[in-house]
């Protein structure tokens, strides 16, 4: 019988084989079960549940960050405003003490070389103001350094002039009023236009932040968006699971409504402050700053024109100007503050005293001109000018302080942080809102 032999299999090669396929395969369906875990991830109910939460996260998160950005925003603008309204009173300070300076020593000159203590010092303390002025503007802003240096230089200059002005003046000398006319002319076609242009930007300046701006509203727009997101993925979690309350993510809803209802509170309260100061106390105190300054000019002239005896057309052209500015200037500050309109009444006073001026020096009477313009008696010209100038100055320090008292009132800086944090909070509520129900899937 024949026996047909086998070929042996080796046990070696069947124990190397069998182990590396198991390996092999099990890694496979590990990779696989992990992918199709990815693929699955999203879909279904437990899926869109993941997305929902990661939404409502996530609008939150942005919430929180346009919360807290917008709020700090908000914060920035009234500091702006703030400063830059003292920097328009600064720059029209300076515009209108150049000019009492300017009226003071041309008054001075029609006594001859005998000019009054009382004038000089009004001189001295005027000059001495627009230094002062000049100095912390050029500190509080940067972009008007400049522009101030160049108006320092332009007042040094004047200076100087009206010493030697004064110096002729004294011993006498022609050449005196002369130099008084050069100064007043430098003064008016270099130093003035310098300290208007920088008072118009910082009005520019000012109006721009007199408002909310754009992160202020985009933060209430995002809080919208937030909580409307919210609400939709409540209803819609309440529909797929029949359970209506979420404690995770109705803790969400209520800490966004809270931050939101925070900020808007807050974002309306400031708007509010800086539109009643823009068209109140900040209007008021601009106009009143420029017919201060337009009165002093027009209180110079006056004196040029005596000055000039007999020729003095051209700068009773330019007080009948300065003096028609004024009273604009005026109407504007009672139409932002009615209670102010016995300003106007006080420098029609003084127009009525510039009138009798005028009559006699016309009336060939120049001596008795120059008294009634030099006089500082009650009720002259002078002191009724005077009277003007110190109920204006008052005003103008009233309507500044209401400003920056309406600012100081508005706080807030910590609302930034309470409601960043809240949406905050609410974002890691949200993003943890799904996770019981994910698990009842399980």
């Amino acid at each position: 019988m024949t026996q047909i032999a086998s070929t042996p299999t080796t046990p070696s090669a069947v124990g190397a084989g069998q182990p590396g396929g198991a390996v092999s395969t099990a890694t496979s369906g590990a990779a696989e079960r992990r992918a199709q875990s990815r693929r699955h991830y999203f879909t279904g109910t437990p899926g869109r549940m993941r997305l929902m939460a990661a939404i409502a996260s996530a609008l939150c998160l942005a919430f929180a960050l346009a919360g807290f950005t917008g709020l700090r925003g908000v914060q920035t603008s009234v500091d702006r405003a703030s400063a830059n309204t003292e920097q328009v009173v600064r720059a029209r300070a300076i515009y209108a003490d150049l000019l009492a300076a300017d009226a003071a020593v041309t008054n001075g000159f029609l006594v001859g070389g005998l000019e009054s203590a009382a004038s000089r010092k009004t001189y001295d303390e005027a000059m001495a103001r627009v230094a002062e002025n000049i100095a912390t503007a050029a500190s509080a802003q940067e972009a008007d350094g400049k522009a101030l240096a160049a108006l320092n230089e332009e007042v040094q200059n004047y200076a100087a002039n009206i010493d030697r002005a004064r110096t002729y003046n004294r011993e006498g000398k022609p050449v005196g009023a002369q130099y008084l006319r050069i100064a007043g002319t430098d003064l008016r076609a270099q130093a003035l236009p310098i300290a208007d242009a920088v008072a118009t930007a910082n009005e520019g300046r000012a109006e721009d932040a007199y408002g909310i701006g754009a992160p202020g509203w985009l933060a209430l727009g995002t809080g919208l968006v937030a909580l409307g997101g919210l609400l939709a993925i409540a209803v819609w979690l309440a529909r797929r699971t029949h359970r209506y309350v979420n404690l995770p993510l109705t803790a969400a809803i209520l800490l966004v409504g809270a931050a939101l209802g925070l900020a808007a509170w807050h974002v309306t309260q400031v708007a509010n402050t800086l539109n009643d100061a823009r068209n109140g106390e900040y209007k008021a105190a601009t106009a009143l700053a420029q017919a201060r300054a337009a009165a002093y000019d027009a209180k110079a002239n006056e004196s040029l024109t005596l000055i000039a005896r007999g020729s003095g057309q051209t700068f009773e052209k330019a007080y009948q100007d300065s003096s028609a500015k004024t009273l604009d200037k005026l109407q504007e500050l009672v139409n932002a503050d009615p209670a102010q309109d016995s300003l106007r009444s006080r420098f029609g006073a003084y127009t009525v005293k510039h009138s009798a001026i005028r009559k006699a020096d016309d009336g060939g009477d120049w001596t008795g001109a120059v008294k009634l313009a030099t006089s500082d008696a009650a009720d002259s010209a002078n002191d009724t000018f005077r009277q003007f100038d110190q109920a204006a100055s008052t005003v103008l320090a009233q309507e500044v302080k209401s400003i920056t008292t309406a600012f100081d009132r508005i706080g807030g800086w910590l609302l930034p942080w309470v409601a960043g944090g809240a949406a905050a909070l609410a974002a890691l509520l949200a993003g943890r809102s799904m996770s019981r129900r994910i698990e009842e899937y399980r």
